[in-house]
């Protein structure tokens, strides 16, 4: 029974697990796994599972391969279908829904998009969480950030250069 491995992020934890899970098992043995790897017996009833470029989420009676799940995919585990992620720069602010598997990066190019921001002063921002000086990863699920709601908040905010 040949195996694969999976990197996971759930619902609000941001570390990386790496899961083993046999290569013919349905999506819904990646609910166990998950369980097994640190995620809240509790939250297995109502989560839901996506793959890293998944809108919605996978049938879970599919086995992995017929949904494209191979070894080494990300997949993200959360209770929610959808992230409302609300962001800010200066007085423009949008509101945009994205599955929780949605990195940081993906939200990001899609709001500069939107505001029509040049690529290079793109390069000049990160996106930090509001009312807080944290900033996620570009890689980071945005799923991984949230745990029992469903929405998020940002603002576009200048990289702090020192100059010397």
């Amino acid at each position: 029974m040949p195996t694969i491995q999976l990197f996971l992020q759930s619902e609000g934890n941001r570390r990386i697990e790496l899961i083993e899970i046999d290569a013919n098992a349905t999506v819904r043995e990646i609910l166990f796994a998950a369980v097994r790897a640190g995620l809240p017996e509790e939250y297995r009833t109502d989560a839901l599972v996506f793959g890293q470029h998944c809108e919605t989420p996978l049938d879970p009676d599919t086995i992995l391969s017929v949904v494209g799940i191979c070894d080494k995919h990300r997949i993200h585990v959360h209770r929610c279908h959808k992230i409302e992620v609300t962001l800010h720069f200066n007085d423009i602010t949008e509101k945009l829904h994205f599955p929780p598997s949605a990195t940081v990066e993906r939200v990001k190019r899609h709001f500069i998009e939107k505001i029509h921001m040049s690529p290079v002063d793109a390069t000049e921002h990160v996106l930090q969480i509001c009312g807080s000086s944290d900033r996620p990863e570009p890689d980071n699920h945005i799923g991984a950030l949230v745990s029992c709601t469903c929405s998020l908040c940002f603002n576009l905010v200048p990289i702090k250069r020192v100059e010397g």
